[in-house]
This record gives C-alpha cells, sequence and structure tokens, in this order.
C-alpha cells in the first residue's frame, strides 16, 4: 500500500516541478496523474464517482467540443482541442482518487509547497540571469524588447512572461498561506529571502493582468486568516498596495502607466499591450453581437477576429492576436451559453469555497478569474494545466478542514 501511496504523491508531485519542465514535457505530469490516478481506482474498493464535482470542471471542455457543431474550418482544430485535453483529464483523475476515499492531508501541501517554492526560485534566479545576459539591468536592452527572448529563446524553458509570472504567483500565495498556518519562525525566516526573490522577479516581468490577480489572491489569503481585530486586517491589507504602488512606481518600464494614456483607446492603434488590447476587444465584442447565442465554433473565431482585424489595423495583424480575454473567447466559441457556463464554473467555485471555508479554493479560483480577464489562460498548455490541476485539487481536498499542520517534521 506504501508504494501505492508514494506513487501517488509523485504523480502530484510533478506538477510542482512545472516551471522547470520543458515546454515539449509539461503534458507528462497529466498523464502520469491520469494512468497512476486510474490504476489506484481499479485495484482498490471504490464508492460512488463524484460526477458532479468532475463536470465542474469538465464541463468547460465539453461545451468547446459541442462548439464545433458551429465550426466550419477544421483546419489545425487539433491543437486547442489537445491543449484544452487538462480540462477534461485532470478532473477525472482527482474523481478517481477522490471516490476511493485517499485523502491528501495539509501537510502533504505543505511539503508540496516546499517543494514548488524551491523549484520555482530557481526558476526566478535562472530566468533574472537570462534578463542579465541579454543586459536588461545595464540598459543595453529595454525590458520590452527582452521580452521576445523570454518568450522565445530561453534556454529550452522559454515562456511567455505572462504564464512565467503565473508559474511565480501560485507558490509565493501557497507559501504565504503557510506562513500564517505554520507556528514556526525558522519557515518563515527561511523562505522569506525566496518570497523576496519571486516577487521581485515578478515586479521586474510587471505582468499587468496577472499582478493584480496576484494582490486579489493575496487579499483573500490575507483577510480570511488574520481573525484578530479589524485594525490588523487593514494593516495587512497595505501589504499588497505596497506591491502594487511598487509595481506602479518603481520599476522602470511602468507599464501602468499605459492604463492611463488615453490615446491607447482611439481609432489609430498604438503598438503597446493597453492599445492592442482595447483594439481585440473592440473586435471580439463586435463579433458577438453579430453570433450571440452559439458563437462560431471553436474553429472558427481566430478567423472571425481577423476579419475584423483588417478593419482595425495593420498592427493586429502582425501576429496572431486571440481575444486575450477567456470570458469573450468562450463567447465567441459556443455563444452566450460558453460564457455563461465559465462565468457560473467560477462563481460556483467561490460560492463553495465560501460555503466550506475553502481559503485555497477561493484564493486561486480569484486569481485564475482576474487572469482570465487579461489572457485566454485555458487555451495554453502553460495556463490550462495548471487552472485544472489547482482548481481540481482544492475543490476535491480542503485543506482547512483537515488535521492540524505538524511543523515538527
Amino acid at each position: 500500500m506504501s508504494k501505492k501511496v508514494n506513487i501517488k504523491y509523485i504523480s502530484l508531485l510533478l506538477f510542482a516541478l512545472f516551471a522547470l519542465t520543458p515546454n515539449n514535457l509539461k503534458g507528462l505530469p497529466v498523464i502520469f496523474l491520469f494512468v497512476i490516478s486510474l490504476f489506484i481506482f481499479l485495484k482498490k474498493k471504490s464508492v460512488a464517482y463524484p460526477i458532479i464535482k468532475v463536470l465542474k470542471i469538465a464541463s468547460l471542455y465539453i461545451v468547446l467540443l459541442l462548439s464545433l457543431i458551429n465550426t466550419s474550418d477544421f483546419t489545425g482544430i487539433e491543437k486547442p482541442l489537445t491543449t484544452g485535453l487538462s480540462l477534461l483529464v485532470i478532473p477525472i483523475s482527482f474523481g478517481f482518487l477522490y471516490s476511493i476515499k485517499n485523502y491528501l492531508s495539509v501537510n502533504f501541501l505543505f511539503n508540496y509547497t516546499k517543494l514548488i517554492l524551491g523549484v520555482t526560485t530557481l526558476y526566478s534566479l535562472w530566468l533574472l540571469f537570462f534578463l542579465y545576459q541579454l543586459g536588461v539591468f545595464s540598459n543595453k536592452i529595454s525590458m520590452y524588447d527582452a521580452i521576445a527572448y523570454v518568450t522565445n529563446e530561453m534556454w529550452r524553458i522559454n515562456q511567455h512572461p505572462i504564464y512565467a509570472s503565473i508559474f511565480i504567483a501560485i507558490p509565493v500565495l501557497l507559501t504565504i498561506y503557510f506562513w500564517f498556518l505554520s507556528k514556526k519562525r525558522n519557515f518563515i525566516l527561511i523562505t522569506l529571502p525566496l518570497i523576496l526573490i519571486n516577487l521581485f522577479t515578478l515586479l521586474i516581468l510587471e505582468r499587468k493582468g496577472v499582478l493584480l490577480s496576484f494582490l486579489f489572491g493575496l487579499l483573500v489569503i490575507v483577510l480570511s486568516l488574520i481573525k484578530k481585530n479589524l485594525s490588523r486586517k487593514i494593516l495587512m491589507c497595505f501589504i499588497p498596495l505596497a506591491l502594487l504602488i511598487a509595481s506602479v512606481f518603481v520599476i522602470p518600464s511602468n507599464r501602468f502607466k499605459e492604463l492611463y494614456e488615453i490615446q491607447n483607446y482611439s481609432d489609430e492603434l498604438k503598438f503597446n499591450s493597453t492599445s492592442l488590447r482595447y483594439g481585440i476587444y473592440n473586435c471580439a465584442i463586435a463579433k458577438i453581437k453579430e453570433s450571440f447565442l452559439f458563437g462560431y465554433g471553436i474553429g472558427d473565431v481566430q478567423d472571425e477576429l481577423e476579419e475584423c482585424y483588417i478593419t482595425k489595423s495593420d498592427l493586429l495583424l502582425e501576429v496572431t492576436y486571440n481575444s486575450h480575454n477567456q470570458y469573450l473567447s468562450y463567447f465567441l466559441s459556443a455563444g452566450v451559453f460558453g460564457f455563461l457556463l465559465l462565468f457560473i464554473v467560477m462563481l460556483k467555485a467561490i460560492k463553495d469555497s465560501k460555503k466550506n471555508n475553502n481559503i485555497l479554493l477561493c484564493a486561486t479560483t480569484i486569481f485564475f478569474a482576474f487572469c482570465m480577464l487579461f489572457e485566454n489562460i485555458l487555451e495554453r498548455q502553460s495556463g490550462v494545466i495548471l487552472f485544472s490541476f489547482y482548481i481540481s485539487l482544492f475543490s476535491f481536498y480542503n485543506f482547512s478542514e483537515t488535521k492540524k499542520l505538524d511543523t515538527t517534521k
């Protein structure tokens, strides 16, 4: 039995290595988790399979499959369908484990957090060294220009800065959660410098959407775990506020200032993320109005967007720009029903977390919910795997209800 348990833990701990896993191998933890959970499920007597819990997440993939009814262009359709498979495979895998009452303790999550924080710190240091080699810190190259190198040429683990920021933000949230639970100062003192390294990297990358999402997730954890008095809660709220101020005023590039430049919201688009998103969102909303009920089908969305981009600006045609908003993407793919499904899934997760005092489910759901306002998280391997894993993990296991954290080991 211990061997099986160890295999189960290994299948879950592989996700902690995600940041340093080469892109062409990032799907392996998903496959391994499915195989191991199915094996354990078949070998042990199980109770009723939690189909409702599984469908709460898997339905996000099923609705995309149904949208194929409206699809006319099936060219390259295998890419979005295979990328999104994690929305189906991961919750099914957790359903196998949950149905055999194979519980995970808070001590498992504590060890997982220590591992992922260490891995992510190595990733942050690697990223910072790469930026140093490029000359970002000596002003030989701007951070804006360095983004292309980070995305395409970073030594086998190249990653778009948005997803690199997500890699970094999640273990920071988990670690701060355990700062409140752990009574040992040693854990805080050891992890504090690692947190600072990761936060520095997060601020350097300065992805506006992820930073804001991280701050909202952090607020959930802080306000949920500080129970002594209102004044202390208010005081602790200044921590995320200070991070936001640092991002806006301290980091040289000041990408947040784009939000306040009126010219970014004009018909003549500028070559920056805010202005381009303004043009993209206008096209997405215009296309939604043309096919409100059923959308265009997952295979036709990009063609429809680019048809509108032609009328807006040549800048939108220089690379392939998706809707840059997951809610709009589901609206485009599956109409109002797809949009409502995604919205309800996220809202239901938040309601369940409040009902069951599931702090981590609430924090991670809010984190991803805000990330989806700025990026198509479920359409990139690096986003959809993490979303499906953490939402499934915290939906099936409420670590706030498990036995008291053992910090003696």
